[in-house]
């Protein structure tokens, strides 16, 4: 029975190697699109998940519904309070001390996301030469980091209390938040790849073949797409706001502004 199972557990770890590496072998665009959707599916599906356990724990727990999410709330949120905080002390209470603590946070994320990538590649790096079977484990390390990075959770777990009408607020600011999450783990991929690459023994031993101009390029573009998440992001969240105190139709009030937006911006540069 249990080499039944340790037989059936192989094989399921076989397949997921092997589409893994399939994946590996796309281009960076394909790689970067395949993850950029793989993050707002994965997104939805944890706000979703998220409703459906806040309403099995009001039939189950019915004086603390909320008491699991809530504990996830409190953790995915105590870092930005910290530098939320230390931002306004400096800037005061502007536009900007929303915009920074959000470009701060989302972009050490990125950072942390691609250290930990070439991390966990200089691990194995070395294990791989004691013992090439190694490279199993490696390969199962990226997939496991993979799967959380673009899973999220704590993310998706903060929008646990938005009405689904609303969701729609958080378009704007999260297409160039998820693109540059998903451009910080492909770039991640990518250079632990050069460091030890999952189907061959060619290492890159110089840190300028590791960490060339296009991967420092692709760094900088994530963080670009974050600081352009970052301006949009408290707009955004004063549209929500907006249109609940006036019982409006979000998509409506962010259709209407963002034209505006747009139009303003035009101007500018005609001018």
């Amino acid at each position: 029975m249990y080499r039944k199972i340790d037989t059936i557990i192989k094989k399921i770890s076989s397949t997921f190697r092997n589409i893994f590496k399939s994946f590996l072998r796309m281009n960076f665009t394909k790689k970067f699109f395949i993850t950029y959707f793989g993050c707002w599916i994965s997104f939805l599906s944890v706000i979703l998940l998220s409703k459906i356990l806040v309403f099995l724990s009001s039939l189950l727990i019915p004086s603390h519904p909320e008491s699991v999410i809530k504990t996830v709330e409190y953790i995915a949120t105590k870092k930005f309070e910290v530098v939320s905080s230390s931002v306004t002390t400096h800037v005061g209470h502007s536009y900007l001390s929303l915009v920074l603590p959000y470009f701060i946070n989302n972009s050490l994320s990125c950072i942390a996301i691609l250290l930990a990538y070439i991390l966990v590649a200089y691990l194995y790096r070395r294990e791989v030469k004691r013992d090439p079977n190694a490279r199993e484990d490696y390969i199962n390390a990226l997939i496991l980091f993979y799967l959380i990075t673009v899973i999220n959770p704590l993310t998706g777990a903060l929008g646990y209390n938005i009405n689904i009408e609303y969701l729609p607020v958080v378009i704007p600011h999260g297409i160039f938040e998820f693109a540059g999450l998903a451009l910080s783990i492909v770039t991640g991929l990518t250079v632990a790849e050069r460091i030890l690459p999952v189907e061959n023994s060619k290492f890159y031993n110089e840190v300028k073949g590791i960490f060339s101009r296009d991967i420092i390029l692709k760094i900088l573009t994530a963080l670009a797409f974050i600081g352009l998440a970052a301006f949009l992001e408290p707009l955004d969240w004063i549209i929500y706001q907006y249109s609940i105190y006036y019982n409006l139709n979000v998509i409506e009030v962010l259709f209407k502004t963002y034209i505006n937006l747009l139009k303003f911006l035009i101007s500018l540069i005609r001018l």
